[in-house]
């Protein structure tokens, strides 16, 4: 009997019993996490287990507190009461924690998804030196920590921020603020909650954007669990993730879904990673504000790193008061945004293209020029159904999306981050 999925969109070995096992409670952890409260029969059907052995795993989750049984209710033409299966998890804490040039966020949740706090931290890490920038969160991190109910056991912390995060979803290949390198963050967490006496907690990191598109389609959308779905977003510069099956696609080396560095025009301006023309050199914040005549560069970059809010604010009032440059250019990046947007729909031929962030904010000025490139794409069959479709964009989906991975790790792992109580 297949095994479920990884977070990597890969199959677990079946290494012995204990693997399928732990398989097997994968698969039944994450149904009713699609699917919400569900009976043991379609949990079984559904997971493709029999019901003996449902009986079994789900005995093992519930004395682990991870699930729990329902009130019985009568199903149509059925006949005794059901009992549906839903998330506990109330003994259990995880945190998602995100990492930003002028702070930090963090929510606490049980392991079932009640919010247990939520808190941000202003804080400068412009260029931050790696020991420098650790040095503060952990300080952060030791600040929050005290706010643990004591009826509450940390199993897994996830940790999001810009930049790009080496296969092991533990180290920070490389990041610019804090200016972090083959940084080992997992490891040093680690050491941080050890300190604190929590042992044997996970700890991951994640890029971003990855977390506030996994956020966009399973909370803010809610789309379907075999979805395939592409993001862009960012609040300062264009980010982007490949959301398949309801998991973040990371790719061979971390860095699947950088949608904001294809080259879309080779003789185009400069971009920060060293190219030409990249999408986010034509359709970043700073340069709408520069080339749409509101602002001088300096000032432009300036405005987007320090008032981002604010920058993306008079880009939206140029453009409702009808400025001719803001308009002109407007339309050209909203056509090379729509030639990326068509070449990624070819490639990757998602269910839905997500604009969120700032292009949340700006996704009514740019709907048109992103159907006009699209239109021939989509009248061949195999793409047709692709929907293009907007988030708001003050909703802090990178903090909530690292709530949702930091679940996903115990859901993937639960015989070695719980314990039965």
């Amino acid at each position: 009997m297949p095994a479920g999925l990884t977070p990597e969109l890969g199959m677990r070995r079946s290494g012995g019993s204990g693997d399928l096992r732990q398989g097997n409670l994968t698969q039944i952890l994450r149904y009713v996490r699609d699917h919400g409260a569900s009976s043991r029969h379609d949990i079984a059907r559904g997971c493709g287990l029999g019901i003996s052995t449902m009986t079994d795993l789900i005995g093992e989750l519930r004395a682990r507190r991870i699930v729990k049984e329902l009130d019985p209710i009568r199903r149509p033409g059925a006949g005794r009461p059901t009992r549906p299966i839903d998330f506990d998890g109330e003994p259990w804490c995880v945190l998602g924690v995100r990492v930003d040039v002028d702070g930090f966020q963090f929510a606490a949740s049980t392991l079932g998804g009640r919010e247990l706090w939520r808190d941000s931290v202003t804080a400068n890490l412009r260029r931050a030196e790696p020991d420098a920038g650790f040095a503060a969160l952990d300080s952060q991190l030791r600040a929050q920590l005290r706010q643990l109910p004591p009826d509450k056991q940390l199993i897994a912390v996830e940790i999001g921020l810009p930049g790009y995060i080496a296969e092991d979803r533990a180290t920070v290949g490389w990041s610019e603020s804090p200016e972090w390198q083959d940084f080992p963050l997992s490891t040093k967490v680690s050491a941080t909650l050890s300190d604190l006496g929590i042992e044997g907690a996970h700890v991951g990191v994640t890029n971003d954007s990855q977390l506030a598109a996994l956020h966009a389609v399973r909370i803010e959308l809610r789309l379907r669990p075999d979805v395939i779905a592409t993001y862009f977003g960012g609040l300062r510069a264009l980010g982007s993730g490949l959301i398949i099956g309801g998991e973040i696609f990371r790719g061979a080396g971390g860095g699947a879904g950088d949608f904001g560095h294809l080259n879309v025009d080779s003789s185009g301006p400069a971009c920060s990673c060293g190219r030409n023309g990249c999408l986010q050199s034509l359709i970043g914040p700073d340069s709408l504000l520069t080339v749409g005549d509101l602002l001088p560069a300096d000032d432009a970059a300036r405005l987007v790193d320090e008032r981002p809010e604010e920058a993306i604010r008079k880009i939206v009032e140029a453009i409702d008061e009808g400025q001719a440059a803001m308009l002109q250019m407007l339309k050209r990046a909203g056509g090379a945004f729509g030639d990326a947007i068509d070449d990624v729909i070819g490639v990757v031929n998602p269910h839905t293209v997500v604009l969120g962030g700032y292009l949340g904010a700006l996704s009514a000025h740019l709907m048109t020029s992103i159907e006009e490139r699209i239109a021939h794409r989509l009248a061949i069959p195999a793409f047709a159904g692709t929907k293009v479709v907007a988030v708001e964009q003050s909703v802090p989906r990178v903090v909530g999306g690292a709530v949702l991975a930091a679940r996903d790790a115990c859901f993937y792992d639960p015989l070695s981050l719980t314990r039965p109580v």
